[in-house]
């Protein structure tokens, strides 16, 4: 069972997410490893300094999926011993059909990582 801090915030369950996002906030931008996704927000990795309630813009492509570009909001961080911090964002507005893309591959993550 994985074990998160995020965990006792979310509405939505999360799974692992090992792809490349980028985002914009505050004017700077970077390409950054995802940590994890759900229905509500994702977590990515960063060394940037961002602070809770930035807003920003975040990109990324779920696999079986679209492309998304979203507006989302820095909910939590959390610092690594490497200097890097995982951010928490949660995804400010989403489309009905593309929540269920996300949930589909939350799903197929969930079917195959139970076998």
């Amino acid at each position: 069972m994985e074990n998160n801090f995020f965990d006792h915030k979310r509405k939505y369950p999360r799974k692992s997410f090992k792809k490349p996002v980028s985002y914009v906030c505050r004017g700077f931008t970077e390409v950054a490893p995802g940590v994890e996704i759900g229905e509500g927000g994702l977590s990515f990795e960063s060394e940037m300094a961002l602070a809770e309630n930035d807003q920003m813009v975040i990109n990324f492509f779920v696999p079986g999926g679209e492309f998304f570009s979203l507006r989302a909001t820095i909910r939590s961080q959390m610092k690594k011993g490497n200097g890097a911090v995982v951010y928490g964002i949660s995804f400010n507005d989403v489309e009905l059909s593309l929540k269920r893309q996300i949930r589909a591959y939350v799903a197929r993550i969930s079917a195959n990582s139970s076998h």
